[in-house]
């Protein structure tokens, strides 16, 4: 894959800590989307007596209405909203579990430069759990944090204050790396100085407009700038 034309050489002499996220941004999205858009709509209809139609329209519409906020990222919110055992479904699709290409090359490169490296996320700890017994990130990385420790979703201000104060961050040398638009703002609007968008975080799917925003196609171009 090529370089992004909204990508520009990351600054790595002035960053000292890369924060990244994990669904989109480490992981191929792939796996939840699966999940979402297609094992619990399936599910739903069936434990519900709906159509698939129905079924998909009524989750689609909730999801719409919770975007963005911890309810949507909770997996026993919707368990107890659907009827359903969300767990099960997550470690059905299991095997679908990835990291986006070169992501884990990444990590290791991070490391082998010294960057302090966090993985911060908006999935709950069951969520995470499952994708690192299968991936073993915890190992690859200084600290995980999900902002279900905090009970505040990366999309607000305040996430950043307890983030920075908790962890020692220095926002101007820190990297931000994630694939929502409105959580790169939310960094962005607290003073994160650095920050990356992933422009293909379903690697199924096309590649997304940034419009503009700073991003990038492929980890093989970080490693480069960090050789």
């Amino acid at each position: 894959m090529n370089v992004s034309r909204d990508h520009t050489p990351v600054p790595w002499d002035a960053i000292d800590t890369v924060l990244l996220d994990m669904d989109g941004t480490l992981l191929d999205l792939n796996y939840d989307n699966q999940i979402f858009s297609h094992l619990l709509p399936n599910a739903f209809a069936k434990h519900h007596e709906l159509t698939l139609a129905a079924a998909s329209q009524q989750l689609g519409d909730h999801m719409a209405k919770v975007s963005g906020t911890m309810d949507f990222y909770r997996l026993d919110y919707w368990r107890d909203l659907t009827g359903l055992d969300i767990l099960a479904l997550h470690e059905q699709a299991a095997n679908l579990i990835c990291f986006l290409p070169s992501a884990e090359g990444f990590l290791r490169t991070l490391s082998e430069h010294g960057k302090r490296t966090l993985i911060v996320t908006n999935a709950d700890r069951q969520s995470f759990a499952i994708k690192d017994r299968v991936l073993r990130l915890s190992p690859r990385v200084n600290h995980v944090i999900s902002s279900h420790d905090l009970g505040i979703p990366k999309e607000d201000n305040a996430f950043w204050v307890w983030l920075t104060e908790q962890y020692d961050l220095n926002p101007s040398t820190t990297l931000f790396v994630d694939d929502t638009p409105r959580v790169l703002r939310a960094a962005e609007t607290f003073g994160i100085a650095h920050t990356l968008a992933v422009a293909q975080p379903d690697q199924q799917r096309p590649p997304r407009d940034m419009q503009g925003r700073p991003s990038f196609d492929h980890y093989a171009q970080l490693i480069a700038e960090l050789a």
